[in-house]
């Protein structure tokens, strides 16, 4: 099993459970882990595949897959933004 799949699950579930302890819901904290997961890797997903157009790709490596899953699309502009400056 690759390392960032074993990052990744461990980031849902302290988000999971870090919601719980804020007082929402199971599936409401639920929900909302799985938009930023989504939004996330699919903003990702997107910059890369518009990248031949753009001249312009964030590498897919465990630290961008868990900003872009942990934060959602603000995740993906850090990452796009770490990208630019470094």
């Amino acid at each position: 099993m690759p390392n960032w799949l074993i990052y990744a699950a461990a980031a849902a579930a302290a988000y999971l459970l870090a919601s719980l302890l804020a007082g929402r819901g199971f599936g409401q904290s639920l929900g909302a882990l799985g938009g930023n997961f989504l939004l996330g890797y699919g903003s990702l997903a997107l910059l890369n595949w518009l990248a031949p157009a753009s001249g312009f790709a964030v590498p897919i490596n465990a630290v961008t897959l868990l900003a872009g899953g942990w934060l959602g699309l603000p995740g993906t502009a850090l990452a796009a933004a770490l990208q630019i400056v470094g």
